[in-house]
């Protein structure tokens, strides 16, 4: 069982294995078994505007926003659902663990906003044990990804060990909220990992661009801001990537352990 399972994470590590698998479950969802994606149905009043049908073409063409000339699609099925970003949240996350001689199998973790069944695959490749393994978001096929608002988590207290928060803070219009959120369901000492896309283009640039505002009007520019958001409740940060103000497109890296 040990070689199987070992085997079977040194797959998932490669990108195209888990898109390719992810790529299969939303078809045999969507087309095959002919179910509806879930929506979350609760007060978004926080959630930025777009946020749901941006995000869900991840996995789904059918949208009433404008077409994006990056966007991939199969049969109307998303073909980039790897989840390969998460791994920038996972690699600080991963070595914190070790150095604390934690073993991650035993670790309880949170994918908020993981869009595909892939980012799940790819949290299970870092030899996390799948039974540990949650994931929540505004749009859901499978059970292993919850509906739920990143400002009302449907988790109770000191519940999870890790709790990654990739690429969906900027979709918040109350970002403090949300990070209260994250360190009531995380245990004491526990790590929040957030990743952040930054673009030297403005809002209005962004519009022409894409057709709609990514995320909403304000901002996030620094892992400084990202730090506010958890007021006092920051016990140790131990790894942030500033953006590169002469790249058109990166990423802001946030990890740390609360209180």
């Amino acid at each position: 069982m040990l070689l199987l399972r070992k085997l079977t994470n040194a797959m998932l590590r490669i990108n195209r294995v888990r898109s390719v698998l992810s790529v299969f479950m939303t078809f045999w969802v969507l087309k095959v078994q002919r179910r509806k994606i879930r929506i979350y149905s609760g007060d978004l009043g926080y959630i930025g505007e777009h946020t749901i049908q941006s995000n869900m073409r991840i996995v789904h063409e059918k949208s009433d926003l404008p077409e994006y000339a990056e966007a991939k699609f199969i049969a109307g099925i998303g073909t980039n659902q790897g989840g390969v970003k998460a791994d920038m949240l996972l690699e600080p996350v991963n070595a914190v663990l070790a150095a604390r001689l934690r073993d991650r199998k035993s670790c309880e973790i949170l994918s908020i906003g993981p869009r595909s069944f892939g980012e799940l695959l790819n949290i299970r490749s870092h030899g996390y044990a799948p039974e540990n393994i949650t994931g929540v978001d505004l749009f859901s096929m499978f059970s292993k990804i919850r509906l739920g608002d990143m400002h009302r988590l449907p988790f109770p207290d000191n519940q999870f060990d890790v709790v990654l928060c990739g690429w969906v803070l900027a979709y918040s219009k109350n970002r403090s909220i949300a990070a209260a959120e994250i360190i009531r369901v995380l245990k004491p000492g526990g790590l929040v990992s957030i990743g952040v896309s930054y673009t030297t283009e403005t809002n209005d640039e962004q519009r022409r661009k894409r057709g709609y505002l990514i995320g909403t009007e304000d901002r996030i520019v620094s892992c400084e801001q990202i730090r506010q958001y958890f007021g006092d409740d920051i016990k140790e940060i131990f790894f942030s990537v500033e953006p590169d103000p002469e790249q058109n497109h990166s990423q802001i890296l946030f990890t740390a352990a609360v209180k």
